[in-house]
């Protein structure tokens, strides 16, 4: 019996069976998959292991001579437990950090930054933090600063804390300066050059070297008259445009009010008076703006005085139009004229605030000469009749800044008898006798020669800082001088020495005069530091910033 053909019939069927089978699975074809995925499909491979890492602060400010700790945090996955070695590069001069270890199962460790004592004061400085663990590593990033104590000159800033500049060939005197919403500083004044007496600006980058892409080469020059000009203040709109005010000596009338106004980026703006420029007078006499703000309505206001045959010098206000135009709604045809002092006095506005009060924005005028005199007007230029004031009783002596506190009073700074000189009064404008036990308060920086203060400025915690000059020794060689009070009106101890910063800007035995101060913010650094701005006098005077810690 032939066995051969039955057992190929056998065969031949199994394999249909099977062939059968796996078509009825959707096993055909080339797929050889045996996961427990999808029909047909490959399952993905296993999340690798890895780490993430993460800082307690993005930014660190770190005292010369002392130590800072940061803690570092990995956050593991996909059963990675392993220990991460972290390191820190990249840090400042004088800093240094030892390398610490995140052990198995642990989550933190504490990284302490040194400086030493010298460590040089840094700009923010991007540092690097990594963490490894065999080929695996993750990264962040911390900004390092190092910082001095408070009331000390910032070297990090210019050269060595001071960055003076000649705006023109002989004499330049900065009055006023502003930071524009990215931290670029404008600096204002004037001087005499190739277009004679006239407005100059200055624009710095936040740590002090000069911008370049403001005017010609950072520096713009302004002729506003045919005759002598002096910018005396200078204000920053919402919109970030500059107002800048001052005085124009034209024959034959004498001094006018004069106002100009800038784009961002030191070109004139067309849109404002006459080609950016904006002439007043009073009357046939002397008038001079030494102080301009901008209100919430983009109206102007600039301050200063006007001569009265009879009375002296008198404040004097003209508020414009965001356009220059005369603003007819306040006082007589935007211009008001206010005596002070009885009899043939100089009453000079030197500083003015917006101060919110009784759900009105009214304006705060300061100056005098020989004591304080200040006065407050409602918007439409009326004097406010609540608004008594304060003064010293001295016969030498005037108010030249004033500043708003967290909760509304009125700081005036300025100086009695050649001292120092803060006045604070209330939100409604009497004594404040909670300042000072009299509301006042009195510094001799020096005790045998001449200070005067020239600018205020109130930090978020309600301390007072002031800018201004003092004469070193016996002469009349001036310093600058910034100086912070408490809340209270006393020095504050933790600020310079006892109080007080003295620097001497130019060389040996050479004039400073400080005049203008702001509180300068910093993303970068988590503190807020001051500037000073004025002249130094080497061969001729020179613009010239410091800044300082705080």
């Amino acid at each position: 019996m032939n066995l051969i053909h039955p057992i190929r019939r056998s065969l031949r069927g199994i394999t249909l069976v099977l062939l059968t089978a796996l078509a009825a699975c959707g096993g055909g074809g080339d797929d050889t998959s045996t996961g427990s995925g999808p029909t047909g499909t490959t399952p993905p491979p296993p999340p690798a292991a890895s780490f993430t890492l993460a800082l307690s602060t993005p930014k660190a400010l770190i005292l010369q001579g002392t130590t800072l700790t940061l803690d570092a945090t990995v956050t593991r996955s996909s059963g990675f437990d392993a220990a991460v070695d972290v390191a820190v590069t990249g840090l400042p001069a004088g800093v240094t950090a030892a390398p610490v270890q995140i052990a198995q199962g642990a989550t933190t460790a504490t990284l302490t930054l040194s400086a030493e004592a010298a460590a040089p004061h840094s700009l923010p400085t991007d540092a690097s933090v990594t963490g490894s663990a065999g080929a695996l590593t993750a990264q962040q990033h911390v900004t390092v600063t190092v910082r001095g104590v408070a009331g000390s000159l910032d070297t990090s800033f210019g050269s060595n804390g001071k960055a003076v500049t000649d705006v023109g060939p002989t004499d330049d005197y900065a009055t006023a300066m502003v930071v524009q919403a990215d931290g670029k500083l404008v600096v204002a004044g004037w001087g005499n050059g190739p277009l004679g007496y006239a407005f100059e600006l200055v624009r710095y980058q936040r740590d002090g070297a000069i911008d370049t892409t403001f005017g010609t080469a950072g520096k713009v020059v302004t002729a506003v008259g045919n005759g002598a000009d002096q910018a005396n203040a200078m204000a920053l709109q919402a919109d970030g445009k500059i107002v800048v005010a001052g005085s124009v000596d034209e024959s034959p009338k004498g001094k006018s009010f004069a106002l100009v106004r800038y784009n961002a980026d030191g070109s004139l703006d067309a849109g404002f008076g006459t080609g950016g420029k904006v002439i007043t007078s009073f009357g046939s006499a002397v008038d001079e703006a030494f102080a301009v703000v901008v209100q919430p309505d983009g109206k102007i206001v600039a301050g200063g005085h006007t001569l009265s045959a009879t009375r002296g010098l008198d404040f004097a206000f003209a508020r414009y139009n965001a356009d220059g135009s005369a603003d007819a709604s306040f006082g007589s045809n935007g211009q008001v004229a206010l005596p002070i002092t009885v009899g043939n006095s100089r009453d000079s506005i030197y500083a003015m605030a917006l101060q919110t009060h009784a759900g009105e924005v009214k304006i705060v005028a300061v100056g005098g000469e020989g004591d304080f005199q200040m006065a407050r007007l409602h918007a439409d230029g009326s004097i406010d009749t609540s608004f008594t004031g304060g003064q010293f009783g001295s016969v030498i002596g005037a108010a030249r800044a004033v500043a708003l506190t967290p909760d509304n009073k009125i700081v005036i700074a300025g100086h009695a008898g050649h001292d120092f000189a803060i006045l604070q009064l209330t939100a409604e404008g009497q004594v404040d006798p909670g300042f000072g036990g009299s509301g006042r308060a009195i510094t001799a920086v020096s005790t045998t020669n001449w200070d005067e203060a020239h600018a205020v400025a109130v930090q978020a915690d309600g301390r007072i800082v002031v800018g201004g000059w003092v004469y070193s020794g016996n002469g009349s060689a001036g310093d600058y001088v910034v100086a912070r009070y408490l809340a209270d009106g006393t020095l504050d101890a933790g600020f310079g020495n006892a109080g007080l910063t003295i620097t001497p800007v130019a060389p040996g035995t050479k004039a400073d005069e400080g005049r203008a101060l702001l509180l300068q913010t910093d993303d970068r650094v988590p503190t807020v530091r001051s500037l000073l701005a004025g002249s130094a006098n080497d061969s001729n005077y020179d613009f010239a910033v410091t800044r300082y810690w705080h």
